[in-house]
């Protein structure tokens, strides 16, 4: 078989060297900086790795470097662990600021519009939409986590996988009012009320509705994370409302009934964290306020909640 040449004139291959050769000097600091720059993931993604490139003069990461602080993402053996800057512990106190409403009274004691006998019998269901310690203003109940952290550490993972919390019915009422798990996390699932309740989730990313029978219990492990919090109903007795918050790492918490919070092993350097109240959804902005974790130390970050963003209602 006789193959057939065609010679490629020399003006074409010089045209696109010269091209090739002035995009290159144009932007070669621009590649330089882009195949540098931690890569930021999309939630459900590996929160802990960044990509290490040859061209940029970067180098997979070592063994050191990889133990006790991230994981590299499975599959890509051109992904790097980051190295974290050290860890830190990030505190504080959300508040509220002025005078906050008087919270409404869902069900009246014994007028429940359902299972009277039970739901509010010996003393009023009212609404934890915004719940205001009267003393020192803290407000219960904030979620405050971490957007996308630069690097996981290990100690702090195990910790919040080895939680294992609870998620009651009592009285007519969800227990706790705000829960935040990490992916993998079992969460059990019962009912400490002699009727029937069911766990209705209206997450993004988690939507089934198991029923719990009085006395009964059952184990549910989330496996993808969420942007925000998402709601927790009851259809039997509509009043019941929680909030819950996945996420695939293991920096959040949830305010107590003086408004603190604390996050362990969080990354050191700058990082996005974001506070989300029922009444008020996001007291910082949507993709986070930054905060500087200062390494082996305590940094305090307080927040305060707007009046004016709270939406009234049950």
């Amino acid at each position: 078989m006789r193959h057939r040449w065609i010679r490629k004139p020399a003006w074409l291959g010089l045209g696109l060297s010269a091209t090739l050769a002035a995009a290159l000097a144009g932007c070669g600091d621009q590649t330089t900086d882009k195949d540098n720059a931690v890569v930021v993931p999309e939630p459900n993604a590996n929160i802990t790795a960044r990509a290490s490139s040859p061209a940029a003069g970067g180098k997979a990461a070592t063994g050191a470097e990889a133990s006790g602080t991230a994981t590299p993402a499975a599959g890509n053996a051109t992904t790097a662990a980051v190295k974290a800057e050290g860890w830190g512990t990030l505190k504080g106190r959300v508040t509220f600021e002025g005078t906050p409403p008087q919270p409404p009274v869902l069900q009246a004691v014994g007028k429940a519009e359902k299972d009277p006998e039970i739901c509010a019998k010996t003393a009023p269901i009212v609404s934890e939409k915004l719940v205001v310690n009267s003393g020192n203003k803290g407000v219960k109940n904030v979620f405050v986590f971490l957007q996308r952290p630069t690097a996981v550490n290990e100690e702090a993972k195990k910790a919040a996988l080895a939680q294992h919390p609870e998620f009651d019915q009592k009285n007519c009422t969800y227990i706790p009012h705000a829960l935040a798990v990490m992916t993998g996390e079992t969460v059990t699932l019962k009912s400490s009320d002699p009727t029937n309740h069911n766990v209705n989730f209206q997450l993004r990313n988690l939507n089934q509705n198991p029923l719990i029978a009085p006395g009964t219990t059952k184990d549910i492990t989330p496996d993808s994370a969420e942007r925000t919090p998402g709601p927790v109903s009851c259809s039997i007795h509509p009043w019941m409302l929680a909030y819950w918050l996945v996420l695939d790492h293991p920096y959040f918490a949830v305010t107590d009934e003086n408004g603190n919070y604390e996050i362990k092993n969080a990354p050191a350097g700058t990082q996005k964290v974001v506070v989300w109240q029922e009444a008020a959804t996001y007291v910082t902005a949507p993709s986070g306020d930054s905060v500087n974790i200062k390494p082996n130390d305590t940094t305090s970050q307080d927040f305060k909640i707007d009046p004016a963003k709270v939406k009234q209602g049950g």
